[in-house]
């Protein structure tokens, strides 16, 4: 066997079991859960807008909107490590196929998703296009071939020398990858078909005409490891996941709310955890679970899929700030400082309980739309604060 090719199994191999396993880790804390809420409520939503569209409704330009994004981003998953630029560059002249699988691989995950977006939008464009609605398995095989030459297109783009090359290449294979599809859904095959080869045949001699290296390998490996990064953390939102680089970001604007604590030894760590929170991924994380908790809250009718709504994601948010007390458990500077050891684990504990405290009240507050007022509905910030209470006491109990 090639050695890049076993090189290539290995690598794939270990890279499902992590998935696999940190899968399974976040479904036991409730993503499975999460998706199937959101699954039940957009269809609902969903539904029921497609009765409400008027006649003028831009169907195409939506479907086209919606659907280029699946098909025009094309990360090529490449699983590079660091080494390999002092191990593997050597057998680049081996590696081709090595390469061809990491694209094989990549179109086959994307796939399912490019597969996923053209069935969510098939009601849309039946209801749009009426009796000359083109048949789904054209529609889907033409979509895949497009989501093949965009992976095509990513792999020329990243063999680019210069940066400003790849973003002006990316941001034609985008613009090409609407227009295919605006022409594919507003005009039909032909005038599909017809852009689709057009389109390839200019970015085809864009490329080869263009400086590009046979393989990239600092740009690859910078590449991969964003996005090994980027699915650690997915998966954070739900688990804690060892393996996640901390990154720290400056945000100091944010970073000035932290200089309201006092400056007092007692609130050293509290003052450290506040731009702890404030500077790290975990910021993001909670911001990000926060809107889209209200987006479902002020789209959802009916104050018992409210409550359940709002009672999952103060759980979920919960789960995740109680990963902040994990950071600098293991620096070394506190045993440096006359500080108690435990005021470590109860100043990371009141910056979680403030922070759940605060979402409690806010995502409490689509609770006043007339679709899903009831008076029962009053109790739900009570529930969430029991529910911030309820973590901060199991907090303290694993600190103790």
């Amino acid at each position: 066997m090639n050695p890049a090719a076993a090189i290539w199994k290995e690598r794939l191999s270990a890279h499902l079991r992590i998935v696999a396993r940190y899968t399974i880790y976040a479904g036991r804390s409730g993503l499975f859960m999460f998706m199937m809420i959101v699954f039940i409520a957009s269809s609902y939503m969903y539904g029921k807008a497609l009765i409400q569209l008027p006649e003028t409704f831009p169907y195409m330009l939506v479907i086209t909107c919606w659907l280029t994004p699946f098909i025009a981003l094309s990360p090529i998953r490449t699983l590079l490590r660091e080494a390999d630029l002092v191990f593997l560059l050597p057998m680049e002249a081996k590696m081709g196929v090595y390469f061809r699988n990491a694209l094989l691989y990549s179109f086959a995950m994307q796939a399912f998703a490019v597969l996923f977006a053209l069935s969510a939008a098939m009601p849309l464009y039946r209801h749009g296009a009426g009796d000359g609605a083109l048949p789904l398995l054209g529609l889907a095989l033409l979509a895949l071939a497009l989501k093949f030459a965009n992976l095509l297109g990513s792999w020329m783009e990243n063999s680019f020398v210069r940066s400003g090359y790849r973003t002006l290449f990316r941001f034609a294979r985008w613009i090409g990858s609407f227009g295919i599809v605006y022409a594919l859904y507003r005009y039909g095959w032909i005038a599909g078909i017809g852009s689709f080869a057009a389109s390839f045949a200019i970015m085809g001699g864009w490329a080869a005409a263009s400086r590009r290296l046979k393989v990239n390998w600092p740009y690859l490996r910078l590449v991969e490891a964003g996005h090994r990064t980027n699915l650690l953390l997915f998966f954070h939102m739900f688990i804690d996941v060892d393996e996640l680089p901390n990154r720290v970001k400056p945000r100091r604007a944010l970073s000035r709310l932290a200089a309201r604590v006092p400056f007092r030894s007692s609130e050293a760590f509290r003052y450290l955890y506040w731009l702890t929170l404030l500077r790290s991924e975990l910021f993001g994380i909670v911001l990000r679970l926060s809107l889209v908790a209200l987006a479902i809250l002020l789209a959802v009718e009916g104050p018992l899929l409210f409550a359940a709504v709002y009672v999952l994601f103060q759980v979920v948010t919960g789960v995740q700030l109680g990963s902040l007390h994990q950071f600098h458990r293991h620096s070394v500077w506190p045993a440096l400082y006359p500080l108690p050891a435990a005021l470590r684990q109860k100043s990371a504990v009141r910056v979680s309980f403030a922070v759940q405290l605060a979402l409690a009240l806010v995502l409490a507050l689509p609770l006043c739309r007339p679709a899903v007022f009831t008076p029962w509905l009053l109790a739900l910030p009570l529930i969430g604060i029991a529910i911030a209470f309820a973590f901060r006491r199991g907090a303290a109990k694993r600190s103790a």
